[in-house]
């Protein structure tokens, strides 16, 4: 660019950065209306000040970059709040208790983008230049969601009839020592269960070895649950095939004690023995639905993310849902 000096070319640049922000924030806020992720005005909550009925503006923030925001339109109050206010996902709250998340919408939607795709953590660092703290919650955020989609509350109980039964089963979600050595995945010391399925001999080991995690899944057709529980017992099983199973149900699974109840408290229990056969010859019950769902769900909570925390495992169940 002859003839313009470097004045000219940076107000140039920032007047250009100026207006893109202002175009993406716009495009984000219309199409966060469009799904009714946002509240349009009359949905809104009124000024917390006059009462008077918010309308949606723009303002420019320290960096001067524009927000969305809704602002009072009487003279004498000209109140504003952040459109995020009020919204169970972009309202973020942090551990001090503070509303202000510091990212506006288009970076949330990236994020969720991100997420979506399934980026890992490290590499959505490093596209956004965000910090490995604020990538966390935001996943957390969004697994959370899923947990919300997934539940029994919103999607309702499932219904299994003889064209499309419901397959239960568990598994143990933990790594595999090899040769019988090592330190074990959940520590030295712990109840011993009636749900061991092997007695090992204890050749060099940090202990003996501990049934769980387990996890018990619920498969009909495309719609699927898992749930995190520390033991496979009957008082743990048949309270969540109660809750999320109607009662009258078709259900097909293996001869786990647990589920020997199931014909008594109002169901139509079918059962395979593994090791005889894969179908029952006879009824035709069998579980290569949710025996098959375990493999994928291996593979993206203990091969691809290499693990994760307990206190985070069912939201990542939620997700794989």
């Amino acid at each position: 660019m002859i003839g313009v000096s470097k004045n000219g070319i940076r107000r140039f640049c920032n007047g250009y950065c100026l207006y893109a922000c202002l175009v993406c924030h716009a495009q984000a806020f219309s199409f966060l209306k469009e799904h009714d992720l946002l509240d349009e005005e009359h949905d809104a909550d009124p000024c917390h000040k006059c009462g008077a009925i918010m309308q949606d503006k723009r303002k420019r923030n320290r960096r001067g970059e524009f927000r969305p925001v809704l602002r009072c339109p009487r003279r004498g109050c000209q109140t504003s709040r952040s459109v995020h206010q009020g919204n169970r996902f972009f309202h973020y709250t942090d551990l001090n208790g503070k509303t202000n998340s510091c990212l506006s919408l288009c970076e949330i939607l990236e994020l969720v983008y991100l997420f979506i795709m399934d980026i890992p953590c490290n590499t959505t660092v490093t596209l956004t230049g965000k910090s490995p703290n604020t990538v966390t919650d935001w996943y957390n955020m969004c697994r959370e969601v899923c947990g919300e989609i997934v539940s029994h509350r919103t999607r309702g109980q499932m219904i299994g009839t003889e064209e499309k039964p419901i397959q239960i089963d568990e598994s143990r979600f933990a790594g595999r020592r090899k040769y019988n050595r090592g330190r074990l995945l959940t520590g030295d010391h712990a109840p011993e269960t009636k749900d061991s399925d092997a007695d090992i001999v204890n050749n060099r080991n940090h202990g003996a070895r501990i049934d769980g995690p387990w996890v018990f899944g619920l498969k009909n057709g495309l719609d699927v649950c898992y749930f995190y529980v520390m033991r496979r017992e009957r008082a743990t099983l048949i309270p969540i095939i109660e809750r999320e199973c109607q009662v009258g149900s078709v259900i097909h699974s293996d001869e786990w004690p647990a589920y020997l109840i199931l014909n008594n408290i109002g169901y139509h229990h079918k059962t395979v023995n593994h090791q005889e056969n894969y179908v029952n010859p006879i009824s035709g019950a069998h579980t290569q639905g949710i025996e098959r769902s375990w493999l994928d769900a291996k593979i993206d909570i203990l091969k691809k993310k290499r693990g994760v925390p307990v206190h985070l495992f069912q939201s990542h169940l939620d997700y794989y849902c």
